[in-house]
């Protein structure tokens, strides 16, 4: 009987040590690294083991094994008054480095609201989950921003890059090592598994952009505190989901249409021949009106004519035309039976839009299909600042047929062609590079078509109707989403819009896409990528070092008050920085002339000026 009283408690002890242990080895983990914390953890655990191997024979007196927990609870304690004197004198050291940070001390680490995590419809960041093998460290921006300030030719002279494209892939091989540092090599959407689930690495501390390919690198890390510190910047735009969702964009379409009816000005901005008309299926009434819609009779005959009428969209995580379905008989079919007829609307709260399909598309020279990519990049939201950017088509590799229910017949996307050139590729090369060549139109050869096959008359139509209509279009997406974006001066994207033309030379917008594949399918589409990209970091640069060169203007006058008077009131200071934080060009920094975007917003101005013209002074309501 003692000796199983005496097992049972032994078995005890080893649990007690066993836990104790993994509590400290888990309390280190979360602790700044430090000498004397980790040596003290190892000769803790040391202690333990030793015990462990020494608690063999099972007739230990009971009075000893229960001083030897006492004493082991003792050590444990010590050991614990130790790491908090540790911590708390970290926490001194680092409150008095904190109040000798400028940019703290002006305001620069606001944190993002969480109203801007609309990409996904939680909307609630994840900073507990792994991303990256990447460690959250939450001095890290105290880190970064103090040895910018000791080493300003980081900010200057070089461009340091984090990224999370493909290792060999054309953004990391052909630009960012041309330009700048590959800070981080080692991290990439491909990376093994085991190690993207863990904290292995922590982010180099000279990285002045994040440019990252994942949008939604902002959920994972904290802004400001754990990355894109005051003096970095970042390729994403909280907020950015107003116009990257399918189903947020209907919002946001209807509601800017709304503002311009109101004031008798539908003239400017008409959603009917701007954007497909949509029926929001997780809003029960529109809901219902598309399933009156789709079993009326007057719908049910004319589908002999127009086989496919809508196509049905998720409306946010799809990406590459994976969550666009036809809406077909079989398709139909499969939507009934989700919503049992419509019974389940207002119940059924998936995320779905039905998009009405444009029945009339402009065919090319071999009845192919085919839509715009156009690149819009948001340079600063701080004022909000906008560039076009000419793109291309994409032309679908199969005849044009509306009563098909392929896929790849009615949709262009790039990534649909990748099997039909993979095939190719395996019988013949020669036919693989062409199928390449005739899947990417330029603006200019499509003009050429058109003028050759009579569709247009005018040989300046690419000037005068094709960009001008692009670059409306982008300016009536941003004044209806960009009330919606973080406004900082340290973030920027690139998006990529959709367009179509129909037959009657009708210009649609599609959808938007917030990280736009960057991939040279062929050799002019390597080229005009690699140039794209150059400019666009010609340009984002600029403005970073513009501000950066003010900031440190502010702060040279602030050390030469305190080196006068001895006293400073910040508060007088913080004017004057967040005026410099506004994002504008200093002359030293401007883009050069041959740069291939084309300015169209510029909030540093007013009225029409702001817009470069490109609006109607009545149009621009911007009350």
């Amino acid at each position: 009987m003692r000796s199983n009283n005496i097992s049972s408690l032994k078995q005890l002890f080893f649990l007690v040590i066993g836990l104790n242990c993994l509590l400290v080895l888990i309390f280190f983990a979360n602790v700044k690294d430090s000498d004397t914390m980790t040596s003290n953890s190892l000769a803790f655990t040391r202690q333990a083991v030793r015990r462990d191997l020494d608690s063999k024979d099972p007739e230990n007196d009971l009075a000893e094994t229960k001083k030897a927990i006492r004493k082991l609870r003792g050590e444990l304690d010590e050991t614990y008054e130790q790491l908090e004197a540790l911590v708390e004198r970290r926490d001194k050291v680092q409150t008095m480095l904190r109040w000798s940070n400028p940019f703290f001390l002006l305001g620069a680490y606001q944190q993002v609201n969480h109203k801007y995590f609309n990409s996904y419809p939680d909307g609630r960041p994840y900073y507990e989950r792994f991303n990256y093998g990447v460690a959250n460290d939450p001095d890290y921006c105290e880190v970064v921003d103090a040895y910018n300030l000791a080493h300003p030719k980081n900010m200057f002279n070089t461009m340091n890059f984090f990224t999370d494209y493909a290792k060999n892939g054309l953004v990391r091989i052909d630009v960012i090592r041309k330009i700048g540092v590959d800070t981080m090599p080692q991290v990439s959407r491909y990376m093994d598994k085991e190690k993207f689930k863990s904290t292995r690495y922590h982010l180099d501390p000279t990285i002045t952009n994040f440019f990252t390919k994942r949008v939604d690198i902002h959920i994972y890390h904290m802004l400001g505190k754990n990355f894109n510190c005051a003096t970095q910047m970042y390729n994403h735009i909280p907020g950015h989901g107003v116009l990257k969702r399918k189903d947020l964009i209907v919002d946001s379409v209807d509601n800017y249409a709304a503002k311009y009816e109101e004031q008798g000005l539908s003239r400017c901005f008409n959603k009917h021949t701007f954007f497909p008309f949509s029926y929001r299926l997780y809003i029960e009434d529109e809901c219902l009106a598309f399933f009156d819609e789709i079993t009326s009779q007057k719908y049910i005959d004319s589908l002999s004519v127009e086989p496919i009428q809508y196509l049905v969209k998720l409306g946010y995580g799809a990406h590459r035309a994976k969550g666009v379905f036809l809406l077909d008989q079989a398709y139909t079919k499969e939507v009934k039976e989700l919503y049992d007829d419509g019974k389940l609307c207002g119940k059924f709260n998936k995320s779905l839009i039905a998009q009405t399909y444009v029945t009339n598309p402009l065919l090319l020279d071999k009845n192919n299909k085919f839509d715009f990519r156009v690149y819009m990049l948001v340079a600063s939201t701080n004022p909000m600042i906008v560039y076009y950017h000419d793109g291309f088509l994409r032309v679908s590799l199969q005849e044009y047929d509306k009563f098909s229910s392929n896929k790849d017949v009615h949709l262009t996307n790039t990534h649909l062609a990748k099997d039909a050139f993979a095939e190719a590729e395996a019988v013949n090369a020669t036919l693989a590079q062409e199928l390449r060549e005739y899947q990417m139109w330029t603006f200019e050869r499509l003009a050429n078509y058109l003028l050759e096959t009579g569709k247009v008359k005018d040989s300046k139509w690419l000037d005068n109707y094709l960009r001008p209509a692009f670059r409306q279009a982008f300016i009536h997406t941003i004044r209806m989403t960009g009330h919606a974006f973080w406004k900082e001066s340290n973030v920027y994207e690139m998006f990529g819009l959709d367009f179509m033309l129909d037959d009657k030379m009708n210009l649609w917008f599609i959808e938007c896409n917030a990280s736009p594949q960057l991939i040279g399918t062929n050799e002019y589409k390597s080229k005009f990528l690699i140039k794209m990209l150059t400019d666009l970091f010609e340009i984002e640069y600029g403005l970073y070092r513009s501000r950066m060169k003010r900031v440190l203007e502010v702060f040279k006058k602030m050390k030469n008050v305190s080196v006068e008077s001895g006293l400073i009131d910040y508060k007088d200071f913080k004017a004057e920085y967040k005026a410099a934080l506004v994002n504008r060009f200093e002359p030293e920094y401007e883009p050069k002339k041959d740069n291939s975007f084309e300015l169209i917003m510029d909030m540093n101005k007013s009225g029409p000026e702001a817009y470069n013209d490109n609006l109607e002074p009545e149009c621009v309501n911007d009350d």
